[in-house]
């Protein structure tokens, strides 16, 4: 399933319309549209954490295709979480420490690895 398929079934479940989506995040009706239908490849990465609040997706379930595209999925994440503001530090440090601890042990151990990789690439 793909982030637009994730969009739309999560937008659907919480009752919203495109419309109300796009007023609660902050787009047009016509850009939800496009997200949903995959047209726009590369959202940015603070409407998807919009987005991942507005709907309660967690950002990891939102943009995770970790199986098929590990790296992609891991990139997206990593844009995702250095993308936060530090005023909202304390809540998505909280919200992703509650995610990781879902993780199961060997996607943990590929999050560290993955960090890693990052701090040697600074």
């Amino acid at each position: 399933m793909n982030v637009g398929d994730k969009i739309k079934l999560a937008r659907i479940a919480k009752g919203y319309t495109q419309e109300e989506l796009g007023n609660l995040i902050g787009v047009q009706k016509s850009a939800v549209a496009k997200y949903e239908k995959g047209r726009v490849v590369n959202i940015k990465r603070s409407v998807l954490a919009k987005i991942s609040k507005v709907l309660d997706i967690p950002p990891v379930e939102l943009v995770s295709d970790i199986e098929e595209k590990p790296v992609e999925t891991a990139n997206k994440l990593a844009d995702l979480f250095l993308g936060i503001e530090i005023k909202e530090t304390d809540a998505e440090v909280r919200l992703m420490l509650e995610e990781y601890n879902q993780l199961s042990e060997p996607r943990k151990a590929q999050v560290r690895e993955y960090v890693h990789f990052l701090l040697g690439q600074s």
